[in-house]
């Protein structure tokens, strides 16, 4: 099955660029994910990909999620969660 590709302007890109930004800003982060592919592709600055999610610890109102990139860097995302929606994420690299 072959795949519909458009091809966009620069000023086109750019826009769809911003309207993530403001999206974000704006609170609308269902708005902002939607700009994303599903097949999107998450790269560090080192230009390894997120490669695995190790595990999940329920802490009540935190998740806290563990990972790792391609190489050693392992991180910690912690989810604040209330009434069945994600309120913040703050991202911690670890040692």
């Amino acid at each position: 099955m072959c795949a519909l590709v458009t091809q966009l302007s620069p000023k086109e890109a750019a826009h769809v660029v911003r309207e993530y930004y403001d999206s974000l800003s704006q609170g609308r982060v269902v708005d902002a994910l939607n700009l994303f592919s599903t097949d999107a592709t998450l790269t560090d600055e080192a230009g390894k990909e997120s490669r695995a999610l190790d595990r999940l610890e329920d802490r009540g109102r935190e998740v806290l999620a563990l990972y790792h990139t391609g190489g050693a860097r392992r991180y910690r995302g912690v989810f604040s969660v209330d009434r069945g929606r994600i309120r913040a994420l703050r991202v911690e690299r670890l040692a």
